[in-house]
């Protein structure tokens, strides 16, 4: 099959962002029937997606039993080996001439961007996995929402440390997370707080804390930004990248934060924080959000908020209660969600029942925008609709096909670079960021320090992302260079898919036009799909049948071109605005 073509995508672009007609709201009190549908709804949003032959054996266990499986089976995974690495001494170097000097950190960068490559191959090996679903689950949320991109802390180690953190408390304590992270060595240097000093406060922790973390935009002023930074102040990286107190650099007098006047620390801060009712609501709507896609009425955000303070902020016993509800299953949610890029590819392995080598999955999810590590702003990304462009569905399509077998990387590269986007160049050429525990300031005297370029301005995110480097323009060089080279990763990997749908179909006893349809789209996609999509499946496997000279119900009699039109089939169907959902 040939390649898709973003000349050819406007009207089905337009056909997703519609999105689903939906029935009448439901409510928490509405009744829902345990289904095939409501099974794989459950495990795309907790999980990344259903393998086809396990969708049926949990209608058959029950709601309860399913979300009790997610919440508590866990896998005696071993974890990644993580070298310390430490970037060489300015002092230990002083002796060195520029170019050996240059040469040494140039070394140091290669091996520690290795060894980020390796971690990434690792989490997309358990991301792929479906050993522990619903904890890669919380990992990959967790990353969007104490976000840190490696562009920023230009080291591996510290980036790797803070996954693993989260990756710790991931299903635990939110409380914990919190008090955490205000001390995690790679958030402390991506919003330069090793420069937050009592004479000179650095506000960028303080506001991503109250704004992104805890207690959202509205419920702080500018003067509590302020004052928290002062909280805030004196906490930085030693050079072997460990967290470090300044005890010199912290400012002791009293603060007034939300109304409150104290000797407030980092953990006073953060404890303060906790208190606020703000806090629960805004980590209960960016859970619920997350998981449904839409946002929660503002009575059921009281509900939850109210549960998730009940019970401590701890994230497993929400997560039940959200899994359980009804309401999790109305038709404004299921099948109603743009799926992000790892989800897209996860999910498409899953349902062909293979796995994809972590390395295709990470080169495809950075062509389509979603590369780990490096999230395009404070935010994190932007789930839902923003996921989805006119070239990115086009290369959703082509994606599909090179993991199917019937598109070849190197005809997606010989397209018009003005076809080829991508949304985060790798910036493996951008200039190097001074390492932070080499070039800050002298800590053992009070003298001031001045922010550092890369500061972020104040004002809402929306703002601030602005001044964070974009992406490329559509068609432009370096976008279409960074898409050639991810392509030629998953080139490189030299996979090749071994699947057998001819099989599969035998399997089931679909053999005419119309059982052949129903059993591919069932088991490929996420949805329903609807009857006009049937029809459109059905009308093209007859054309094929025709070609092919033979009657309707002989199609598989026809060995290897059985299984090519199969093939062909499949990349039709995920590359359909419906295989976009889930």
């Amino acid at each position: 099959m040939v390649t898709f073509k973003a000349a050819g995508i406007s009207g089905l672009l337009a056909l997703l962002l519609a999105g689903p007609a939906t029935g009448a709201a439901q409510d928490s009190r509405t009744k829902v029937a345990w289904d095939a549908r409501a099974v794989e709804h459950l495990l795309n949003r907790a999980g990344f997606g259903a393998r086809p032959d396990e969708i049926s054996t949990w209608v058959a266990k029950g709601r309860a039993a399913l979300v009790e499986e997610l919440l508590e089976h866990r896998v005696d995974v071993e974890p990644f080996f993580l070298e310390k690495l430490v970037p060489p001494d300015a002092r230990e170097m002083s002796d060195l001439t520029p170019e050996q000097r240059g040469q040494k950190l140039q070394e140091f960068r290669q091996k520690d961007r290795g060894q980020l490559n390796a971690f990434t191959t690792w989490w997309f090996e358990r991301l792929a996995s479906d050993e522990d679903p619903l904890r890669e689950r919380m990992v990959l949320f967790w990353h969007g929402f104490f976000t840190s991109s490696y562009d920023d802390v230009m080291r591996g180690t510290l980036v790797i440390r803070q996954n693993q953190l989260v990756r710790e408390k991931a299903l635990g304590s939110y409380a914990d997370l919190l008090a955490a992270i205000v001390r995690d060595p790679a958030m402390l240097v991506y919003v330069d707080n090793q420069v937050n000093r009592k004479r000179n406060p650095n506000e960028n922790l303080a506001r991503e804390l109250m704004e992104l973390f805890s207690l959202g935009v509205g419920n702080y002023t500018e003067k509590d930004v302020q004052e928290a930074a002062r909280a805030l102040t004196g906490r930085g990286i030693s050079r072997e990248g460990e967290y470090e107190f300044h005890v010199g650099q912290h400012d002791r007098g009293r603060k007034t934060v939300l109304g409150t006047t104290g000797m407030l620390d980092g953990e006073g801060l953060v404890a303060l924080l906790l208190k606020q009712d703000a806090c629960p609501r805004h980590v209960a709507g960016r859970l619920i959000t997350y998981f449904e896609g839409v946002p929660p009425s503002p009575e059921r955000l009281a509900d939850y908020a109210a549960f998730l303070r009940k019970n401590e902020f701890q994230i497993r016993p929400f997560l039940k209660k959200l899994f359980l509800d009804p309401a999790f299953y109305r038709d404004e949610v299921v099948a109603a969600r743009v799926e992000s890029p790892i989800d897209y590819l996860v999910g498409i392995s899953h349902r062909l029942g293979t796995r994809v080598p972590p390395t295709v999955l990470a080169g495809g999810a950075a062509v389509l925008g979603q590369r780990l590590f490096f999230p395009p702003s404070v935010k994190g990304w932007d789930e839902g609709e923003p996921w989805i462009t006119t070239s990115t569905l086009m290369q959703r399509g082509n994606l599909a096909g090179i993991l199917l077998g019937v598109v070849q990387v190197r005809d997606v590269i010989a397209q018009d670079p003005g076809e080829l986007e991508i949304a985060a160049p790798a910036k493996d050429d951008a200039p190097a960021k001074p390492d932070p525990a080499n070039s800050k300031p002298d800590v053992t005297n009070s003298g001031t320090a001045d922010a550092p370029d890369g500061a972020r301005p104040a004002g809402p995110a929306e703002a601030r992302e602005k001044s964070r480097p974009a992406g490329p323009a559509k068609g432009s060089r370096r976008g279409a260079t960074a898409l050639v080279q991810a392509l030629r990763r998953i080139d490189a990997a030299g996979w090749k898919p071994n699947l057998n749908f001819s099989a599969r179909m035998e399997k089931a006893g679909a053999r005419t036009d119309a059982a052949i349809a129903d059993r591919m789209l069932d088991d490929l996609l996420a949805i329903q799909a609807p009857v006009e999509t049937r029809a459109r499946v059905r009308a093209f496997l007859a054309r094929e049948r025709v070609d092919l000279e033979v009657e309707d119900g002989a199609l598989l009699s026809k060995g290897a071109d059985s299984e090519k039109v199969l093939r062909r089939l499949a990349h039709l169907i995920l590359s359909l605005p419906e295989a976009q959902l889930g």
